[in-house]
């Protein structure tokens, strides 16, 4: 937990008249503080993501290697097959095939790493990203709501 202590002295909005400048100085070191803790724990939350990315190819293996064999010798539909489904349903960054409701940008991160990783390395081409407007404002009030729930404030 985040823990940062109210200040309004930083804010036109907020700050009472009369705020010496060491006060409006602190505010803002304050603040600093503040962002940097969360944008910190938030890095961690996206090394995490990569650690963990595409993970189901690993551990689903043999069944990832069997589709991709019958598709390409049989002609198989990949993505309605068997490892394709449970790949989509366990990694939250294939927002178009299978968005978590609590989808965040830290998912939009992995999905934007992964689909211009992979098109450089397989083609040399980033096929265009799209991202429904729907899918990005939830996963920024989402990601909202994880700040807000690292975070405490006290008086």
């Amino acid at each position: 937990m985040i823990e940062i202590k109210k200040n309004p002295n930083g804010d036109t909005r907020t700050a009472p008249k009369g705020i010496t400048f060491e006060q409006f100085q602190e505010a803002n070191d304050m603040h600093i503080d503040d962002v940097r803790a969360v944008m910190y724990e938030l890095s961690k939350m996206v090394d995490n993501a990569g650690e963990n990315h595409d993970c189901t190819k690993k551990s689903q293996e043999r069944m990832f290697y069997h589709d991709f064999v019958d598709t390409q010798e049989n002609g198989a539909d990949f993505v309605n097959g068997e490892w394709y489904q449970l790949h989509v349903k366990a990694e939250r960054h294939h927002l178009l095939s299978n968005c978590p409701d609590d989808v965040n940008l830290i998912d939009v991160l992995e999905m934007i790493a992964d689909c211009t990783c992979a098109g450089l390395a397989r083609s040399g081409e980033i096929r265009d990203l799209e991202i429904d407007n729907d899918i990005l404002n939830r996963a920024v009030r989402n990601t909202a709501e994880q700040i807000k729930s690292m975070v405490t404030v006290k008086e």
